[in-house]
């Protein structure tokens, strides 16, 4: 720190700091009160209005005079004056400190003037320099405060990622979430889907309808690949997005875009800070890697569980669902019927067509099985044309209501592709718990049954035998 008193600028570490004394002035008393005095004011006061008031009654009770003033001048506000509410126009003013934007000025009456002048001065640079600390300290508290914020906004979203496996689960929490962080009244999570981006997911405080999808051409020119969140004031993104939308935040993996956050008015009508700016990149790219990874679950999934030919469940699967639904059905005392289909002469289509149009033919046979089965049926192939469907809640007259339309949609099927000509199928039933009660059981007794109607020269329905050799 250097300086001279007289007018000189003094500069401290935390920014320029002036001073100016009225005249010389005599050393402080060597055991004055005012340090201690001034250091517990420092202590004890919650806001700088509050730290001026106890620093000018410092100087009140040490020359007992009431006649003391602080005027306080910085461009954040208008000028404030703090002493009694008298006598000012005759005041000299004995002190004349600033920093930065603030400058402190100290006043009294002429008769105390001389008295308080050597102890003004020091006292109103020890104010400068504490207001200057506090600022940095409430700074620093912020930035402590935002980053908190910001860790324990992370460590919340990583634990309720982890919790979902679904793509429209994992949509549905990122928009909850961020609506929640950011506090805005509505958001909207946008995926690309052919030339838009199509809102699939969407939160609204007051129940707006959700908006319209956004041209993808016109968002992705002024929102390009790695753009961090934008708000849209003032901005080309404006006239892209849905009207009344606040800020954007781009869900983007590398080079793909998983995703569009669209979000509303802030609830509290303040702006976005760095510090939430921030955060919003840091939600985005995890959000991005999560929508990520459940589409890469479900791909998984789905190639664990699906027939790459027909589309439908492959026979890991279909072991999987016939024992969840026979353990339900015994729960509940249901009947569940299962129909083991196979394709009549389909090695002749193979010889004569070859094995692509044979491989048609097992997807137009598999989309028949399929479209004439119930939402709460379960359509697969065991593997080459033998197909399997369960028929939950179904007993063995039900079934035969499925068998039918399946046959007789079979029959129009040269109508539309006579290139196979006329095609036949046999089929196999068995009803659990009457033919079985566990899939490896069930199973046995509907190939018996398809073995009977295979046997008997095919295109036609078996019901397998029961207990007492029955059909």
């Amino acid at each position: 720190m250097t300086g001279r008193c007289g007018g000189l600028v003094w500069r401290m570490g935390m920014g320029p700091l002036f001073c100016s004394n009225m005249g010389t002035f005599p050393p402080p008393a060597p055991l004055s009160p005012i340090p201690t005095a001034f250091a517990e004011a420092c202590r004890v006061s919650r806001t700088d209005a509050e730290l001026f008031e106890r620093c000018r009654d410092v100087l009140v009770n040490r020359f007992g005079s009431e006649k003391i003033w602080f005027t306080v001048t910085s461009p954040r506000g208008p000028d404030r004056r703090i002493g009694a509410a008298a006598g000012y126009e005759g005041a000299r003013q004995v002190a004349h400190v600033g920093s930065g934007d603030i400058e402190l000025t100290i006043a009294a009456d002429t008769g105390v003037a001389d008295q308080i002048r050597a102890d003004a001065l020091p006292l109103a640079w020890g104010l400068l320099v504490t207001l200057e600390l506090r600022s940095v300290l409430l700074e620093r508290q912020a930035d402590l405060d935002d980053a908190v914020f910001q860790l324990r906004a992370l460590r919340q979203v990583a634990r309720l990622l982890s919790s979902v496996h679904s793509t429209e689960e994992t949509e549905h929490l990122i928009v909850d979430f961020t609506a929640e962080v950011f506090i805005t009244s509505w958001a909207c999570l946008y995926r690309p889907r052919g030339k838009e981006y199509h809102p699939v997911a969407f939160r609204s405080r007051d129940e707006a309808p959700p908006p319209a999808g956004i041209l993808r051409e016109q968002l992705d020119r002024v929102l390009a690949l790695g753009s961090s969140a934008t708000a849209c004031d003032q901005t080309p993104l404006a006239a892209v997005v849905t009207p009344g939308t606040q800020f954007v935040v781009p869900l983007d993996a590398g080079p793909e875009r998983m995703a569009v956050l669209a979000f509303g008015p802030r609830v509290t009508g303040q702006q976005l800070g760095n510090a939430e700016l921030e955060l919003a990149g840091t939600l985005s790219f995890a959000a991005a890697i999560a929508l990520k990874n459940a589409a890469l679950v479900e791909e998984l999934h789905s190639a664990a569980t699906t027939d790459q030919l027909t589309g439908l469940y492959n026979r890991r699967a279909l072991e999987e669902r016939l024992r969840a639904e026979l353990q339900r059905a015994s729960r509940h005392a249901l009947h569940t019927t299962i129909v083991l289909i196979d394709i009549d002469y389909f090695k002749l289509v193979n010889d004569n067509l070859g094995h692509l149009e044979g491989d048609r033919l097992l997807v137009l046979l598999a989309k028949i099985f399929s479209t004439q089965s119930r939402n709460l049926d379960i359509v697969g192939r065991l593997g080459g044309d033998e197909f399997l469907v369960i028929l939950p809640m179904t007993n063995g007259e039900e079934a035969q209501i499925y068998v039918k339309r399946v046959l007789d949609t079979l029959r129009r099927l040269p109508e539309d592709y006579p290139e196979f000509g006329p095609q036949t199928i046999s089929l196999g039933l068995a009803v659990s718990p009457r033919h079985g009660s566990t899939p490896s059981a069930l199973l046995r007794a509907a190939d018996a049954a398809l073995y009977r109607a295979k046997r008997t020269g095919g295109n036609r329905v078996e019901v397998a035998e029961g207990a007492d050799g029955s059909g």
